[in-house]
């Protein structure tokens, strides 16, 4: 996608948007995608959509690619999207205009600062949300709480889903999550590979159209699993002696 940006850069970077029935939020999300030189394509993995989906992604922004989707869910999405995609790395971006695609030169300038993953977050100064009830809230804390005293890590909020990542050391992680518990997952195997992360500041906007394909009883479930299986996982690395050593703790992307 040449016309995405001027000259040639040296680093590539595609948009992966998972999108299931976002016709409505669509054209307010394609439009405000920056044309930055670094930004080489846009790809959307649509999940069997019932609303012209393609077709308007296809009207506001002709180059995108569409992807049909092989499975369901948003983990499953993203892991289609990688396959295909082109760039050194790529970004998530929700298709429900909850992301705000103003924020994505500060991922790509992170990347450019020698980041292998660079993941926001609402809850450091500089981001925020307008989207969370009070039971999701807890929920979330709670779930990184746990998280984060079985596994030994430090994250914060891991269920915020806007990310930039190195594409070949992904597909290298071998993630399997096809929901929710897809963010959860890169995370703690980004760390054990000793990947190095940056938390950058972010904002949540309103779902512009429509209802979140979220779900607490089976995603609540599913990130539990995550978390649980991960955890015995490192235990069990530990007890064989299998480790390869305790990586680095989280680094933070400070936005200036």
């Amino acid at each position: 996608m040449q016309n995405m940006g001027v000259g040639e850069a040296a680093m590539q970077i595609s948009i992966i948007i998972p999108a299931l029935n976002e016709a409505a939020s669509l054209p307010r999300v394609l439009s405000r995608i920056p044309r930055l030189p670094e930004i080489t394509e846009v790809v959307l993995v649509n999940g069997a959509s019932s609303d012209g989906t393609p077709d308007v992604a296809k009207q506001v922004l002709p180059e995108i690619r569409i992807v049909d989707q092989d499975g369901q869910g948003k983990g499953n999405a993203v892991r289609c999207g990688a396959r295909v995609v082109t760039g050194d790395y790529f970004l998530v971006l929700d298709a429900d205009g909850s992301h705000l695609p103003e924020e994505i030169p500060l991922y790509v300038e992170m990347a450019k600062q020698g980041f292998d993953m660079v993941k926001g977050c609402r809850y450091v100064a500089g981001g925020g949300t307008d989207d969370e009830t009070l039971d999701r809230g807890i929920l979330v804390r709670l779930a990184d709480f746990v998280a984060n005293l079985l596994w030994g890590t430090d994250f914060r909020d891991m269920a915020y889903g806007m990310y930039l990542i190195d594409r070949r050391k992904f597909l290298e992680l071998h993630i399997q999550a096809d929901h929710f518990d897809i963010e959860w997952e890169v995370l703690i195997k980004a760390r054990r590979k000793g990947l190095k992360i940056a938390r950058v500041p972010a904002y949540e906007a309103p779902r512009m159209h429509g209802k979140s394909h979220l779900t607490y009883r089976r995603d609540g479930v599913l990130i539990f699993t995550t978390v649980m299986r991960e955890a015995f996982r490192g235990f069990k690395d530990r007890i064989i002696g299998g480790r390869a050593g305790v990586h680095p703790e989280e680094r933070r992307g400070e936005s200036g």
